[in-house]
């Protein structure tokens, strides 16, 4: 007894294993024939037939008949097709992220999407920010208001507006006005007053005449630059006086180098002491200081200017007396006679 039970039972283990290879066998050829075919058509295996056994197909006469006739499509699920939505065809769908972009917030309008820059006329809420043309703040294209109170056709506001007008309650201060020197106003806008401004008009002249000659060392503005402002007998009014060592005209060029007293003939003029400056004057004479000894004329010149200056000495004598005009006519002979014997 006990020998036929276990022999049954070996068969029916047997039987079991055999079962269940046989069912592993046909899950093998089940797995692989749908598969591929779910695999082939892009979709994806149902989940009800997704099992390593044949149960599910066993169980339901459909699955089993559409194995049996070869529908192997009918164990796999088609993708879900996702729906996007873009009226206004503005690029931007309704569903958003599920289509591949942020979701449009206004599908009736082009002009209308996430990003799209505010646009100040068109009384539509562009970037879906919530505000509207020019209560948005980085709207475009709005109407600028532009202050302009004193009507100088400048403003306070600046960018779009202009130049700022610093001072829009004078119309003659703006950033196009002329800087005036002396009113302590900044004129022009520009930071600077009067003659702190380069720019500036009218101010003043700050000349340095320490001689009170009429010549400033400065030039330009003031006036030709005087060489020597401790000297007023120094300037570039003065004439060169020959002999003395000194650039008296502030020309470059002292006694013979000057022009005024050099020849026009070779060899035929001489620079000579002028006799008020022999005498320790400081006397001006319009007379050159240098003079042509051969020419023939020269006596007459010389007697003129000599009566012209006898006229002057006589002034002198009316007040110094007659020892003083006879020294100063004997003088004059002196210097007659040496002129002439210059000409011998």
């Amino acid at each position: 007894m006990s020998y036929r039970n276990n022999k049954l039972a070996i068969l029916a283990l047997g039987a079991s294993l055999l079962a269940t290879a046989n069912q592993v066998n046909a899950f093998s050829s089940y797995a692989n024939d749908i598969t591929s075919t779910c695999d082939a058509m892009g979709y994806e295996l149902t989940s009800a037939y997704a099992t390593d056994s044949c149960a599910a197909c066993h169980g339901d006469s459909q699955a089993k008949s559409a194995y049996s006739g070869g529908n192997y499509e009918y164990f796999c699920t088609p993708p879900v097709v996702a729906v996007c939505t873009d009226t206004d065809g503005d690029g931007y769908y309704v569903e958003g992220e599920s289509c591949g972009t942020l979701a449009d917030f206004n599908d009736n309008s082009a002009a209308a999407y996430p990003g799209a820059a505010e646009d100040c006329g068109d009384g539509i809420d562009n970037d879906g920010n919530g505000l509207v043309d020019s209560a948005d703040p980085n709207a475009i294209g709005c109407e600028v208001a532009c202050t302009d109170m004193d009507m100088d056709g400048y403003s306070i506001e600046g960018g779009s507006c202009g130049a700022i007008d610093c001072d829009d309650n004078d119309a003659s201060v703006n950033p196009g006005a002329v800087e005036v020197c002396s009113d302590a106003v900044d004129n022009n806008c520009n930071g600077l007053t009067d003659t702190a401004d380069m720019n500036a008009v009218d101010c003043p002249l700050d000349c340095t005449d320490n001689d009170g000659d009429g010549y400033s060392i400065e030039g330009g503005s003031c006036g030709a630059i005087d060489c020597d402002d401790n000297d007023a007998e120094v300037n570039p009014g003065a004439l060169e006086a020959c002999g003395d060592g000194v650039d008296n005209n502030c020309n470059g060029q002292v006694d013979t180098a000057d022009a005024v007293c050099q020849s026009s003939d070779a060899g035929g003029d001489q620079c000579v002491e002028p006799w008020w400056r022999s005498k320790g004057k400081r006397r001006h004479d319009h007379r050159k200081d240098c003079v042509t000894i051969d020419d023939g004329d020269y006596a007459d010149s010389d007697e003129g200017n000599h009566e012209s200056d006898d006229a002057e000495d006589h002034e002198v004598d009316d007040e110094s007396g007659d020892h003083d005009r006879y020294r100063e006519r004997d003088d004059r002979d002196e210097h007659r006679r040496w002129f002439r014997s210059l000409r011998q």
